[in-house]
């Protein structure tokens, strides 16, 4: 046994650079992946390889038998906590569409009626064969990671019974029983009720067209209202639809229709603005966007489209001046928590 797990533990060290580049790399594909998908994540996305230690103590405790560390399902561990239940079964198959699925497992299937438990998706994956011809990840083939899928509530849940070491009924104190089915039906009923206010969002969205001119503006209106008088092609999957709510605000645009006004009173300079800023960029670097952005042919987002037209109607000077003394004004702390929400 010793010189097993001395010949284990070299393995080890000599893979272990290997697989955090490998839990890197995953990492990046998924993101990429979730955001193409308009998915959105709870906290950033959780990565970490099996420590030495852990893996040894689990050999000797549980007497388990393994010829090469990199043989187990477990070495790579990827988190994802979304925001959302809808997104949990949804991201299941994006990822066992993009990569090559070794083990599906649902966790709820293997609770027995005595024990605490909260759904969780376990994937095993490897690359597929494909991506393996890409020299960059061709030192990736031997290597497999699970990734677990959840919603922040359930990791919430997940953790704290954890922590607590509330796995049965049977291991909870009678007087504290209650409490935690509480805890647990609360954050059950949170997952609920965000899937009850995406319906309602999605029925107020449907029903835009027939929301009266004078309606006043929020984010779902605005967001209605730009999708369809702006190119698809320019929208981006974090429109900062709140801030431009601000923006129209302070220039006393506080309804769809005195937002549809000023966007067709200036639609052709808009474009016109669009087409120079596109050009320019391709010139300078992709300042103000992105090489991607700019191969796809836009620069504005929608966002940035109804930016310029309030710089048309007020003039540009105006709005330079409005909006430079915002962001000079904005709190860091703000800054931090939307940066925070927006990056994971």
């Amino acid at each position: 046994m010793k010189s097993s797990l001395e010949s284990l533990q070299k393995e080890y060290r000599a893979i272990e650079g290997l697989a955090k580049r490998y839990a890197s790399s995953l990492c990046e594909q998924i993101e990429h992946v979730l955001k193409e998908n308009q998915i959105p994540l709870g906290v950033r996305i959780e990565q970490r390889i099996k420590a030495w230690e852990s893996i040894a103590d689990k050999i000797e405790r549980k007497n388990v038998e393994l010829k090469k560390v990199s043989d187990m399902n477990d070495l790579i561990g990827i988190r994802l906590m979304l925001l959302f239940r809808r997104d949990v079964e949804k991201t299941c198959d994006l990822i066992c569409n993009t990569f090559k699925l070794l083990e599906r497992e649902d966790t709820i299937e293997r609770l027995h009626e005595d024990q605490f438990g909260y759904q969780s998706f376990h994937l095993v994956i490897a690359l597929p064969e494909g991506w393996l011809q890409i020299p960059s990840l061709k030192e990736f083939a031997t290597l497999k990671a699970e990734i677990q899928i959840r919603t922040l509530a359930q990791h919430i849940w997940a953790a704290a019974s954890h922590h607590l070491q509330y796995k049965r009924e049977t291991s909870v104190p009678a007087p504290v029983r209650r409490s935690i089915h509480r805890v647990s039906a609360l954050l059950e009923t949170v997952d609920l009720e965000f899937e009850r206010v995406l319906l309602d969002r999605a029925e107020y969205i449907i029903g835009s067209n027939t929301i009266p001119k004078d309606s006043p503006l929020n984010v779902d209106l605005l967001a209605h209202i730009l999708d369809s008088m702006f190119p698809a092609e320019n929208k981006d999957s974090l429109e900062d639809y709140h801030e431009l709510l601000e923006d129209l605000e302070h220039f006393d645009i506080k309804t769809s229709k005195s937002l549809v006004d000023i966007i067709n009173e200036a639609f052709d300079k808009i474009m016109e603005a669009e087409k120079q800023h596109l050009e320019e960029a391709k010139n300078e670097g992709y300042i103000g966007t992105s090489r991607r952005r700019s191969e796809r042919g836009v620069f504005f987002t929608h966002v940035g489209l109804a930016r310029q037209a309030l710089a048309e109607k007020f003039g540009q000077d105006t709005w330079r001046a409005y909006s430079s003394e915002k962001y000079s004004n904005t709190e860091d702390d703000d800054d931090f928590d939307d940066e925070c929400i927006a990056d994971f």
